[in-house]
């Protein structure tokens, strides 16, 4: 089994927002993966479209943040939000076509770049915001 939760405090991007965001997201990643090694297709389905949803709406609302405060590096992290949501659509592909192990590898993947992408797009992104408002 997935370790439960890899959520850790290295991961707090010091906004309380994006943070409250990333940990929801880290968490449905984790246990899309924890339902796919249970055999509960029903659920691993409905928590691999919840992290699209999500993802969607949470991408939106940095972008948003990155338009507002004039951030230099909003295109590239614009792509970045791109690309994880190709992967997670990939993932339900995978997923719907009976390739579970593959969409659990992938979503492993998934969670390992997310992490990476907020310990250092996302962690600029907050410092700029934070220092734009002082």
């Amino acid at each position: 089994m997935v370790e439960s939760h890899t959520w850790n405090d290295r991961l707090d991007v010091g906004h309380e927002a994006m943070d409250h965001d990333h940990h929801l997201q880290i968490g449905l990643v984790t246990a899309f993966v924890n339902a796919v090694e249970q055999g509960r297709p029903w659920m691993a389905r409905r928590l691999a479209d919840q992290l699209l949803s999500y993802s969607v709406v949470h991408f939106g609302s940095e972008e948003l943040l990155m338009e507002e405060s004039a951030f230099a590096e909003r295109d590239a992290h614009a792509r970045e939000h791109g690309a994880f949501l190709e992967q997670m659509r990939e993932l339900q592909r995978a997923f719907a076509t009976g390739e579970e192990q593959l969409a659990a590898t992938a979503a492993l993947d998934l969670r390992t770049s997310l992490a990476a992408h907020m310990n250092d797009a996302d962690r600029r992104l907050a410092s700029h915001v934070t220092s734009v408002a002082r």
